[in-house]
């Protein structure tokens, strides 16, 4: 069974190859990986929630078939990306450790007959969330990341992977040990949820430094936007005033003795002068090139 559900992966990946050759061959791989979220996660909701048993209150019983095809499924798609990973060396450390765990637990599961009602309830939990990261990717890579809709998929990742990896995680977790379960059983559910916890603090992690510098830039954009507008102000009104004040508008009379074009261009200059100096002094500068340029123009 397990390598006929090997086989429908991998073709399925050759397949979407074949038809989209224009698409890269990791889009490809997230595509089967999307595929295989959805369908262990369908079945695992089904076995846990209605055929059962309950893995808070039964678990370590002896294997179901239904459990032995969705645990089968699941072990034939990660020897899959497995060797897809390890082919195109696309991925780390932890993702890799995280795929030789998951492929030792689902093995030993079905060549011991055990922990099909815990590991089944562990597979949902992992996969549900897991087509929201691909969503992510895919609109990375399309160029439509930097948006609200990335923004929406970025927040729901964060929300449905701590509440499912680390609040249920934890819940299951501990009915684990309040139950008669054994030493092999308890140390395959520590590892899986240890590294749940190192995958949700790295999320944390970059959902704080992105959010952080986000709001930093919306912070200091007003000043920066006024800075600009006020230098790009004052470099027209110095370079007409400066013509005007070469001879090329010689119709203009002095006023007092002093010509009222220069004692404006003056004023601007003073705009460029000031910096860190008060804000007072900066708008009335401000306000006396919008004058000049008003008269001017």
């Amino acid at each position: 069974m397990i390598l006929l559900y090997f086989s429908i992966w991998i073709s399925f990946y050759f397949a979407l190859c074949f038809w989209k050759p224009s698409r890269s061959c990791e889009w490809h791989c997230r595509t089967v990986t999307v595929l295989h979220a959805v369908t262990v996660t369908l079945i695992a909701i089904y076995v846990v929630f209605i055929l059962g048993p309950s893995p808070f209150t039964h678990a370590g019983g002896r294997n179901t078939p239904a459990q032995v095809m969705a645990v089968s499924i699941c072990l034939a798609y990660f020897l899959f990306d497995l060797g897809w990973c390890l082919y195109f060396r696309t991925e780390g450390p932890v993702m890799l450790a995280h795929h030789f765990l998951s492929i030792i637990g689902l093995s030993w599961c079905l060549f011991a007959g055990y922990y099909g009602t815990e590991l089944v309830a562990t597979i949902g939990g992992a996969e549900i969330t897991n087509p929201l990261l691909q969503l992510r990717w895919f609109l990375r890579e399309s160029g439509h990341y930097k948006s609200l809709l990335g923004d929406i998929v970025d927040w729901t990742f964060i929300m449905s992977f701590g509440f499912v990896r680390i609040l249920l995680g934890s819940v299951l977790l501990y009915s684990y040990y309040q139950q008669n379960t054994d030493f092999w059983g308890r140390l395959g559910g520590t590892c899986i949820y240890s590294i749940g916890w190192i995958f949700f603090i790295g999320i944390l992690n970059y959902a704080v430094k992105k959010y952080s510098r986000r709001f930093k830039n919306w912070k200091h954009k007003p000043a920066q936007t006024t800075l600009v507008s006020s230098s790009q102000l004052s470099q027209a009104a110095t370079s007409k005033g400066s013509d005007k004040c070469a001879g090329t508008t010689s119709h203009v009379k002095p006023a007092n003795g002093k010509n009222s074009f220069c004692q404006e261009e003056r004023n601007i200059l003073s705009v460029r002068e000031i910096k860190n100096g008060s804000s007072g002094l900066f708008a009335r500068n401000v306000s006396r090139a919008e004058d000049f340029m008003n008269h001017s123009l």
